[in-house]
């Protein structure tokens, strides 16, 4: 527990002390080294080398870290996004050209176009909210609506949960904990309006953290599912005490594009 915490807190004065000397370029370097290393994280884990081809596993990895440089910073990055998937089903398809079983093939393609979504565009449309008015905050808000509602959902589970919520995905997880990790959401919600008083309310905000902090805990459900199909306890190990980059971000990259889409609107009214 000490060690769990101790990484935690020096992952967040690193990320502070960063923000404080490059403010929105230093955000935008640390997510996208952070985002780079949870492709190569969804790569081992879904590309296992007993599984799946070198050239394979490394082609999705190229084409991801593409797809998550445009996706940040182009506007409009549809015919990139087009484009990568495109190339990514021709190299598999001529890479399992020669086998007799070519049910693989569909398997490697499936995973590589969720894994272009997971961990390419969700983790760019968390960026791109920098690149929108008062971006700083709105994307320290993700944050908060995403880690207040695991932090919520942990007390509340271990202290009252007693009906499992997805026992077989993550046994751990129960009724009671997702309970209270949506209104941990909500109190983040109330929090951050205080801050944009221009642009929404607390009842709006405290709505959108629900649905926000709800698709977390279905991010955070998904990775768990990631994990057991491949047998394995952590995605890494980057994190002592934490395991991984999509431990740690799982919740974060779902709850993404519903936040995004719900602060773009809340600044065009």
């Amino acid at each position: 527990m000490r060690i769990r915490a101790l990484s935690a807190l020096i992952a967040v004065l690193g990320v502070a002390g960063i923000y404080w000397f490059l403010k929105t370029d230093g955000l935008l370097l640390i997510g996208l080294s952070v985002s780079a290393g949870s492709i190569f994280e969804y790569a081992r884990l879904t590309f296992r080398k007993e599984v799946a081809v070198a050239s394979i596993r490394w082609s999705f990895v190229t084409l991801c870290l593409a797809l998550l440089l445009t996706t940040t910073l182009l506007e409009r990055p549809i015919a990139a996004v087009a484009q990568v998937a495109v190339y990514f089903l021709t190299i598999v398809l001529f890479n399992v050209s020669r086998r007799t079983d070519l049910a693989p093939a569909v398997q490697f393609q499936g995973a590589g176009l969720m894994g272009f979504l997971y961990v390419g565009i969700f983790p760019a449309l968390a960026l791109r909210l920098l690149r929108l008015e008062n971006g700083d905050i709105w994307f320290f808000g993700l944050l908060a609506i995403v880690f207040a509602g695991d932090t919520m959902a942990y007390v509340t589970g271990r202290f009252f949960g007693k009906r499992k919520l997805f026992s077989a995905v993550s046994p751990k997880k129960t009724v009671e904990g997702a309970i209270g990790g949506l209104f941990g959401s909500a109190i983040a919600g109330v929090v951050i309006a205080q801050y944009l008083p221009q642009h929404t309310t607390s009842a709006t905000m405290i709505a959108a953290a629900i649905v926000t902090g709800g698709f977390a805990q279905i991010g955070d459900l998904h990775e768990s599912l990631l994990k057991r199909v491949a047998d394995v306890k952590d995605s890494g190990s980057v994190m002592p005490g934490h395991g991984g980059i999509l431990d740690r971000l799982d919740g974060v990259l779902f709850a993404a594009p519903v936040y995004y889409s719900v602060v773009s609107f809340l600044i065009s009214r």
